[in-house]
């Protein structure tokens, strides 16, 4: 028993970042984003449908200056869950903004992820005009330093590595490690969101939920006092 947890422990200890969401982007310099439309719409993919009723509706709804470009998808295949795959216009690019479950309350990290590459795969890489597209497909393992300074990143994992973490940050060694993780993390622009740091905390470097969700409590507290200072310095 007492092994068992120790490999999950060591497991955790061995990621090194974090399972995110995806994000795919269609773009190109060589064809108008129209001729790139109907490149993916001339795709006959027995696993994708054109929802035409959702594009419409989803046009008549739109808020903005400029009526942008929408392009819907249907999963229609028995593999992964029944969902719908919304892509927007942005500027001169179609975007993978949402992928919609039919009949499950939520995909999760890894279904969207499933769901997203089984649309590039069956159907953009399948497009007339593939050779004339630019892709871009983000890492569903993302490290610390997407958010965060690699300073503050290296401050969290001397804290973590170091800590006593039956006693989060109490002890005036570990206190002063935390301490200097959020001052390099406000150094860098408040940019780490509080749910990353604690899906950090919990899946990379293996504390509880409990331990965690403190830790992430004191870091938002701890960034909303340096920026109330800074602040008060400028007047």
């Amino acid at each position: 028993m007492y092994e068992g947890k120790k490999q999950a422990r060591d497991q955790h200890m061995a990621q090194t970042g974090i399972q995110v969401f995806r994000d795919l982007t269609i773009s190109s310099d060589q064809i108008a984003l129209s001729e790139v439309r109907l490149s993916l719409l001339g795709v006959e993919a027995q696993n994708w449908v054109h929802n035409e009723g959702q594009e419409a509706n989803l046009k008549d709804h739109a808020v903005g200056i400029r009526q942008e470009d929408v392009l819907v998808f249907d999963y229609a295949g028995d593999t992964l869950p029944k969902a719908t795959l919304t892509l927007w216009q942005r500027d001169n690019a179609y975007t993978v903004t949402n992928i919609v479950p039919a009949e499950v309350g939520e995909l999760g990290v890894k279904l969207y992820n499933d769901l997203l590459v089984c649309f590039l795969d069956e159907v953009v890489e399948q497009a007339d005009a593939r050779e004339q597209l630019a892709l871009q497909l983000t890492d569903d393992i993302r490290g610390l330093d997407t958010w965060t300074s690699a300073e503050a990143a290296d401050a969290l994992r001397r804290f973590s590595a170091l800590a006593n973490k039956s006693t989060t940050n109490s002890h005036p060694n570990d206190r002063e490690r935390w301490e200097q993780f959020v001052i390099e993390a406000h150094r860098n622009g408040d940019n780490l969101p509080v749910d990353i740091l604690m899906q950090w905390l919990v899946e990379v470097d293996g504390w509880d939920e409990t331990s965690a969700n403190k830790l992430a409590i004191e870091f938002e507290q701890g960034i909303s006092l340096l920026g109330a200072y800074d602040a008060n310095l400028r007047g």
